[in-house]
C-alpha cells in the first residue's frame, strides 16, 4: 500500500535548503526531485490547509483514509489452515490405534538390524523423531480443537441466553411511560370465531337442498317430456323417407285446407300462427285480439286449456 502522506513538492513551507538565490517555496522540489538521497518527511511542516494540521486521535476501527496512513503494506497472505478433524470419525485421531496405523513402525528385518553406520543410525533417529513429532501434533491439535469448540460453545451459549433473557424481559418502566397510547382492540390480532356459524351452516344446507331439489325437478321434467314425444320419433328409413315427402311436397300446404278464419293456408304462419307476443296475450286475456277466432273462443275450451296446463304442472310431465 502506497503512502498516503502528501509528496515534498506540496509541502513549500518552512523547508530548510542551502541555496540562497533559489527561493524558498521553489528550492526543495527542484533540489530533491532527481537525488536518491532519502526524504525529508521528518523535516518538513505541515502547513494549515493540509488535514494533518490538526492530530486528531482515531477510533479503534476507524475505516477513513487517515486511519489508513499508518497501515504498513503486508505482502503475501497466509494459507488457510486445513480441517484435519472435519470428518464423522475424527475422534479416533489422536487415539493410539489410529496413530499406530498413520505412523507405524518399521517390521522388516532389516530394520530391525542394529544400524551398519552412522548415517543409518541417523536416519533412524529422524524417522522416530518424525513419528514422535506427528503423534504429539495430532494430539496437540485434538486439544486445541476441544479447547476453541468448548470456548465457542460457552460464548454461543452466553449470547443465546442474554437474548432470551432480553428478548423475554417485561417493559421497562421509562419505556411504558414514553411511548404512545395505543388502543387495545388495536392490538388484539385474534380471530374471533362466528357466534352464528352453525345457523349459517344450516341455512346453506338448506339452500344447497333447494337448489339440488330444483335441478331434480328439472331433469325429472324434461325426461317425461322426451317420453311423451317418444311416440313421434322417426325410428327408421321408411318413415324417414315418408316425413321428407310429406313436408317437401309442393301441395304440402295445399293438402292442409283452410285455416280457423277460413282462409286458404299458404305459409307456416298460416298453418301454425305467428309467435304470441305479451301484447297478444294481454288482448287475448281482455277478449280484444284482432283475431276473430279467440275472440269468440268458449269458456270451455279456455277451461279446459287451463286445467291441462295446472295437471301438467301437477303431474309432473306433458299431456296430450
Amino acid at each position: 500500500m502506497a503512502s498516503l502522506l502528501p509528496r515534498a513538492a506540496l509541502l513549500p513551507r518552512s523547508i530548510p535548503t542551502s541555496s540562497a538565490s533559489t527561493p524558498p517555496c521553489i528550492a526543495p522540489a527542484l533540489t530533491r526531485l532527481f537525488t536518491s538521497s532519502p526524504s525529508l518527511h521528518s523535516q518538513q511542516r505541515i502547513p494549515p490547509e493540509s488535514p494533518l494540521f490538526i492530530n486528531v486521535p482515531n477510533p479503534p476501527q476507524d475505516q477513513s483514509i487517515e486511519a489508513r496512513r499508518d497501515l504498513k503494506p503486508v505482502r503475501g497472505f497466509i494459507p488457510v489452515p486445513r480441517r484435519i478433524f472435519a470428518h464423522r470419525d475424527s475422534h479416533k485421531k489422536p487415539t493410539d490405534s489410529w496413530l499406530a496405523k498413520a505412523a507405524p513402525e518399521p517390521t522388516n528385518a532389516r530394520s530391525q538390524a542394529s544400524p551398519v553406520s552412522e548415517i543409518q543410525a541417523w536416519k533412524r533417529k529422524m524417522a522416530n523423531v518424525r513419528r514422535e513429532n506427528m503423534r504429539s501434533g495430532v494430539r496437540d491439535l485434538w486439544s486445541r480443537k476441544q479447547r476453541f469448540d468448548t470456548a465457542r460453545n460457552t460464548t454461543r451459549a452466553a449470547k443465546l441466553a442474554a437474548n432470551k433473557a432480553a428478548a423475554m424481559a417485561p417493559e421497562r418502566e421509562d419505556e411504558r411511560l414514553t411511548r404512545g397510547t395505543v388502543n387495545a382492540g388495536t392490538l388484539d390480532h385474534r380471530v374471533s370465531r362466528d357466534p352464528l356459524r352453525f345457523e349459517r351452516g344450516l341455512a346453506s344446507a338448506q339452500r344447497t337442498a333447494a337448489l339440488a331439489a330444483d335441478k331434480s325437478e328439472a331433469r325429472r321434467d324434461a325426461i317425461q317430456a322426451l317420453y311423451m314425444n317418444a311416440r313421434s320419433f322417426i325410428v327408421d328409413e321408411a318413415e324417414l323417407e315418408a316425413a321428407v315427402e310429406s313436408e317437401f311436397s309442393d301441395s304440402h300446404f295445399d293438402d292442409m285446407g283452410q285455416g280457423g278464419a277460413g282462409y286458404r293456408i299458404q305459409n307456416i304462419w298460416d298453418a301454425q300462427n305467428e309467435p304470441m307476443s305479451v301484447a297478444h296475450m294481454l288482448k287475448d286475456l281482455q277478449r280484444k285480439n284482432d283475431n276473430l277466432l279467440s275472440d269468440f273462443t268458449t269458456e270451455e275450451t279456455r277451461t279446459v286449456r287451463r286445467q291441462k296446463q295446472v295437471a301438467e304442472e301437477l303431474t309432473g310431465g306433458k299431456m296430450d
